[in-house]
């Protein structure tokens, strides 16, 4: 399948299987009403302007239904609020001071007249354009796949059509463009078709170029005037009659204009402007909404004015499953209410005192290469989920980062299924379109139809999410739920202690030590999935105001720093959560990506996985390690990368352990030294064990010289609860004594490690610190081996503990040459 093919089966396949609108008693009556041929009629594009109010220049508008074909919001336009959500306001967004500085594709400076062209090539100086899809503009970033406009039926010409919107005035006796189609160069000639507005006159005009057309439409002149309400006003042209329709707010605006229109030739550098004309003059006085494009004649006679056409989406809002015991901002008062609870020991949260206690990080006890001999393209950021039946599936980006699967019963042996699309000699494709920078993931929370959930950034246009009922075969939602172009992979999980979907995001904004990029990573958290997720924006003082108080890189603000036709990436909007810590990381240290996961088998526990480069290109840094980087005779490249651990209680303040890292560079099971090392999103668990994956690759960062041969896919084995531990030392004993506790069960099982020469023994102490006698420290019968589920006995008294449960109080845990991992009150047998 080539690759256009396949991304038409993509579009195809999500028109066929989307959500329909709920009905609306307007619509019912339109049907009933109006002598309509609705098996003809179809959405070109809907475009509902319903992105965040403030929304950033640059950033896509989407649209809704029908063709991919996403406007671009430029400095002559802003999101405000409309009569659906949002709308799109004519009016220029607030005054920024374009800096000086920058790189070339930013477009922060004016370009030079091409020799041929009357008109200055676009950069930040001149981008008032309110909203714009373009095939020209070729000397900025355009990462947003902008719809061919004179090649589909957005072409308006000799066949029926209907163009509808929202219109709401700003002004009296105002006239402005409500959109301009044109063959292009921009502004270098007449070949349009262009719909305007004229209040003074009670009208509107519709040119059409290759017809040679340029006719007056009457319309109601004190709606064209009414600043206080919205009107609906659509335009119905039947090619059959050669005549145009005009209803505003439903009704009739006198009889059929006689008509003969025609498409405008194809050009390499066509556009749509809405609000605007090619120029970027003649404002429309005021905001438009819901502006809906179709092919076919939608309305012949009167009719109540439609409802929203945003497409229905099925929600659920979460609910929390229970509290977190140790979230930072919790006091550490009071009695724990562990209960059943397991509990990681990660930290002293549970801790009242301890002596000669401290935390360990443990690597994973075994590493397998699984997959080698890897050909053709392979993206280094997987994604294990294992799916309802034990499936495990891997997924990563492949062939121009289409979203890609390989599936494995044990573990170890994976392979491709044919999923039925197949693209670039690959046949186990997912998603046809570029969007390798994600988590799928299965929502607890989501109805069957989306059960699974997958968010990634799409080329460089914005974070979308996408969703399945099976993990197979899935779905994008057309509007962004993250306006920001995303430069890494993000982490995506629901939380389901806070009630809230997760995500993380890596911003390039801060600026290192040595002025180069600083990277780290933002937390974006939503309790609805589907929506776009809180974000507040920022205004150029706001930002410069920060950036006197963190080093951030120009220019400011960030979203200037892709050009006119490109999302910014993620900034400073969001709470930085991930970032390197000067206090022990070296300059030019950053956070390439987080993995970051609720731990799935114990409450209050959540890992991440910082997967961490060294970058030899750092500004300011000695000529001793920019030379390992700029002698590219020397065969390594600009740096290293490996995984380190990081734990937290609430996904937000975590504890990063350096070092041992977690997963480090070097050789394992007989395979290649790896230079750099991406753990997957994700965990399976089989029996006492959990099993990691990541893609390891013999070349540095950026390299002189690629060695493909070299890079594959590996499995980790790791102790189940094992990733940090309370250690007692081997030379003197340990000594925890917990906060006040009261628990369920009958039994107290341990996850812990003695070795053979150490022990531990567990106890009770009541609130005023008097052991519970038969149940002491000193009664426990001595614990040495290592156990995942140890029960602890008491000399005498067996393991029984039901007579203490509900009491509140405290653990006495003396430990000498050991790893305590986890306990837990269980039920027993």
């Amino acid at each position: 399948m080539t690759h256009g093919t396949a991304t038409l089966w993509a579009t195809l396949r999500g028109i066929a299987s989307r959500t329909p609108a709920r009905p609306r008693l307007g619509v019912w009556l339109v049907i009933l009403l109006c002598p309509l041929d609705h098996a003809a009629a179809q959405t070109v594009a809907l475009w509902l302007f319903d992105e965040p109010q403030g929304l950033y220049p640059s950033t896509p508008l989407e649209s809704a239904e029908g063709i991919d074909a996403p406007l671009v919001l430029g400095l002559g336009g802003r999101v405000i609020q409309g009569k659906f959500g949002q709308a799109l306001s004519i009016e220029p967004y607030p005054p920024v001071v374009i800096p000086t500085s920058g790189e070339e594709t930013a477009a922060l400076h004016r370009f030079p007249v091409r020799p041929g062209r009357t008109q200055e090539p676009m950069s930040w100086h001149n981008a008032h354009f309110a909203a714009l899809m373009t095939g020209g503009e070729n000397h900025l970033r355009k990462e947003v796949s902008f719809a061919r406009v004179t090649h589909t039926d957005l072409n308006l010409g000799d066949f029926d059509w209907t163009v509808e919107f929202w219109f709401l005035a700003r002004e009296d006796d105002g006239a402005g463009v409500v959109f301009e189609l044109g063959t292009g160069p921009r502004a270098e000639n007449d070949l349009v078709t262009r719909l305007s507005l004229d209040a003074a006159t009670r009208c509107f005009w519709l040119e059409n170029q290759p017809a040679k057309v340029r006719v007056k439409i009457p319309s109601n002149g004190s709606m064209l005037r009414d600043a206080n309400h919205w009107h609906h006003y659509a335009f119905v042209y039947r090619s059959s009659e050669r005549h145009l329709l005009h209803f505003v707010d439903g009704r009739s605006q006198g009889g059929p204009l006689p008509l003969n229109l025609k498409r405008l030739p194809p050009g390499d550098e066509d556009y749509l402007s809405v609000g605007r004309d090619g120029r970027w003059e003649r404002p429309l006085p005021g905001a438009i909404d819901e502006l809906r494009i179709s092919r076919g004649a939608l309305y012949a006679a009167d009719f109540p004015p439609p409802g929203s056409f945003s497409p229905a989406v099925s929600t659920q809002t979460p609910q929390p499953t229970q509290r977190l015991l140790f979230s930072p901002d919790s006091p550490r008062t009071g009695v724990v209410a562990l209960q059943g609870r397991k509990h990681l020991f990660l930290d002293d949260a549970l801790f009242e005192r301890s002596e000669h206690i401290s935390f360990s990080a443990h690597p994973p006890r075994r590493i397998e290469r699984v997959m080698d001999g890897i050909e053709g393209p392979f993206r280094k950021h997987l994604t294990v989920v294992e799916d309802q039946d034990g499936l495990i599936r891997l997924f990563n980006g492949g062939p121009d980062d289409y979203l890609m699967v390989h599936v494995s019963r044990d573990g170890k042996s994976f392979s491709a299924p044919d999923t039925g699309l197949h693209h670039g000699n690959r046949k186990n494709i997912v998603i046809a379109e570029p969007a390798p920078l994600g988590r799928p993931m299965i929502d607890p929370n989501g109805p069957p139809e989306h059960r699974w959930k997958y968010i990634s950034g799409l080329e460089g246009r914005g974070v979308y999410l996408y969703t399945s009922p099976d993990g197979w075969t899935w779905t994008r939602h057309r509007q962004a739920v993250l306006s920001f172009r995303s430069g890494s992979q993000s982490s995506l999980f629901y939380d389901d202690q806070r009630g809230v979907y997760v995500g993380y995001h890596r911003t390039g904004f801060p600026r290192s030590e040595g002025g180069g990029t600083r990277r780290e990573f933002v937390l974006a958290e939503t309790t609805d999935v589907v929506r776009p997720w809180p974000v507040q924006l920022q205004t150029q003082a706001e930002v410069q105001q920060i950036g006197t108080m963190r080093p951030l890189r120009s220019p400011q603000p960030w979203w200037l720093d892709n050009g006119p036709l490109t999302p910014g990436d993620f900034g400073i909007e969001l709470p930085t959560v991930f970032q390197p810590d000067p206090r022990i990381d070296p300059p030019g240290s950053g956070v390439y990506v987080p993995k970051a996961d609720k731990y799935p088998w114990a409450p209050d526990a959540y890992v991440a996985f910082p997967v961490m480069y060294f970058d030899y290109e750092e500004p300011r840094q000695p000529a001793t390690r920019r030379v390992l980087y700029e002698e590219r005779s020397r065969g390594l490249g600009s740096g290293l990368v490996e995984t380190q651990l990081a734990v937290s209680r609430n996904g937000i303040s975590w504890r990063r352990f350096p070092s041992p890292a977690y997963l480090p560079i070097g050789s394992y099971d007989g395979g290649p030294s790896l230079h750099q090392i991406y753990i997957a999103e994700g965990m399976v668990r089989r029996g006492e064990e959990i099993w990691q994956y990541f893609y390891g690759q013999e070349d540095y960062h950026s390299p002189a010289r690629r060695k493909p041969e070299g890079n594959g896919v590996y499995r980790s084995v790791q102790r189940l609860d094992g990733f940090v531990s309370a250690d007692a030392p081997y030379d003197r004993m340990g000594t925890i004594v917990t906060r006040p506790i009261v628990f369920s069960g009958r039994q107290l099982s341990l996850n812990i490690n003695t070795g053979g020469l150490g022990y531990a023994q567990v106890g009770f102490e009541d609130d005023q610190g008097r052991p519970i006698s038969g149940f002491s420290v000193d009664d426990c019968v001595f614990i040495n081996g290592n156990f995942v589920n140890h029960t602890v006995e008491w000399l005498g008294r067996g393991t029984d503990l039901s007579k203490l449960a509900g009491r509140p109080l405290r653990l006495v845990i003396k430990m000498r040459g050991t790893s305590l991992f986890a306990l837990q009150f269980v039920p027993g047998p």
